[in-house]
């Protein structure tokens, strides 16, 4: 059983304040590209979309349906308030899952967790990995209490969280797989394959909406990510990862990890297993394409879940390490909430470009060309209509699939292609797929 824990105000008021800032980050970082495409996921609501499955787009009209986007500030928030929420719940699943032992180890928990940029920034960022990083949370807590007692009710939640976190991001498999190759003797486990089955059938939507388009998503994943291989592909990958978990956790997690993939513990083998199987993973599949590198960020929660019984994270140097890695973490946000990065990095001052366009459309539906985010991003600011239509060479998007531009035949339009501007009182298909 896990031991009762010391619920001390330290915590709480630490999470208090964790939230508040993710709320302040929430409202003043300028949305990110990615972000205005699943705003549009959430304005057709579906089981599933091109790139991922639809949690994020759940998330997105959720969080409209809550907030009057009548400000900037608040059009931001309509689009991440269920992430910041959701982020809240995540830290105090995470920290329920651990068993802390003096009011101290709340302190350690917090400096730990705060200290990993991308588990930081998803707490306002709305992207898949938000959702994932929460059932995550939930089915490491169910593994951990399914272990120890073995009851039916946490083999419910086992089942749900793996739907969740399927719903959430396609690569909540490996997170399964890993797990289940902590621990071999879930295979002869009805109980086990009770949770498999619960999820399975929960999944059965999706999956109905994957076989009725054509399975888009799978092939666009397994296939067409797929590309000529290039040596800084493998060479980035190390510094990207000490970028997502700063360099000290990463190395203490690898290091655990290594000392712990045997442990006699089937829980704690899991853990180290998991975070040895992305690395090792992702790393092989940088010889297949580009790997982004939050691409492991969910073991950010297997890490904080290792590290955390690990004495060697009390020492002084490590904490006053963990402590500096917390400051820079939080220069990075106030950075963000100043809005001073140039347009180029697509975190800050973008809105120009796109105040000009709309000046330049006079009102009119705008056709652009090329990648998804300029058509997502006009949508976020301007709520005026504006469609993609993809050349030869771009890729699939959610765009494809809904086909908004066949509305807008026959109407005026503004045609953004190649980087000119031309207005048309009577939009034909010449001008779309010319």
């Amino acid at each position: 059983m896990i031991a009762e824990r010391t619920y001390s105000k330290p915590f709480w008021v630490l999470l208090l304040i964790w939230g508040v800032l993710d709320l302040l980050c929430a409202m003043c970082c300028e949305i990110h590209a990615d972000e205005a495409y699943y705003r549009l996921y959430g304005q057709f609501l579906s089981w599933g979309y091109f790139d991922h499955p639809p949690m994020v787009g759940l998330m997105t009209a959720l969080s409209a349906s809550l907030i009057p986007a009548t400000s900037l500030i608040l059009k931001n928030l309509s689009v991440r308030l269920v992430t910041v929420l959701l982020h809240m719940a995540t830290v105090y699943v995470v920290w329920k899952t651990i068993n802390l032992k003096s009011p101290i180890s709340n302190l350690k928990f917090i400096l730990l967790s705060a200290s990993l940029p991308m588990f930081c920034a998803y707490g306002f960022m709305t992207t898949p990995d938000a959702p994932l990083l929460f059932f995550a949370s939930l089915f490491y807590y169910a593994y951990r209490r399914f272990t120890d007692e073995h009851s039916w009710s946490m083999a419910v939640l086992l089942g749900l969280s793996m739907a969740g976190m399927m719903y959430s991001k396609y690569m909540a498999v490996l997170v399964i797989g890993f797990a289940v190759l902590g621990n071999w003797r879930l295979l002869r486990d009805g109980k086990a394959w009770t949770a498999v089955g619960l999820a399975a059938a929960l999944m059965i939507p999706h999956l109905w909406w994957q076989y009725a388009n054509h399975f888009p998503s799978i092939t666009y994943h397994l296939v067409s990510r797929s590309t000529a291989y290039e040596p800084l592909y493998s060479l980035e990958f190390f510094p990207n990862q000490w970028a997502v978990f700063n360099p000290v956790v990463w190395g203490l997690m690898i290091w655990v990890s290594v000392r712990q993939w045997r442990n006699e513990d089937p829980y704690r083998r899991s853990l180290a297993i998991t975070i040895l199987g992305f690395q090792l993973f992702f790393f092989l599949s940088a010889f297949r394409g580009h790997v982004e590198p939050h691409w492991t960020m969910v073991t950010s929660i297997p890490a904080i879940l290792l590290l955390m019984d690990e004495p060697i994270v009390d020492r002084k140097g490590l904490r006053i390490a963990l402590g500096v890695c917390v400051g820079l973490v939080l220069v990075a946000r106030l950075v963000l909430m100043l809005n001073i990065l140039p347009a180029r990095t697509g975190l800050a001052n973008k809105q120009p470009f796109y105040a000009h366009l709309h000046e330049e459309a006079q009102g009119r539906p705008v056709v652009f060309d090329g990648s998804f985010q300029h058509a997502s991003l006009y949508r976020f600011y301007y709520d005026d209509e504006a469609v993609l239509v993809r050349s030869a060479n771009d890729r699939y998007t959610q765009f494809d699939l809904l086909h908004l531009e066949r509305a807008l035949i026959g109407k005026p339009a503004c045609v953004r292609r190649k980087g000119q501007v031309y207005l048309t009182d009577h939009l034909t298909e010449e001008d779309l797929y010319e």
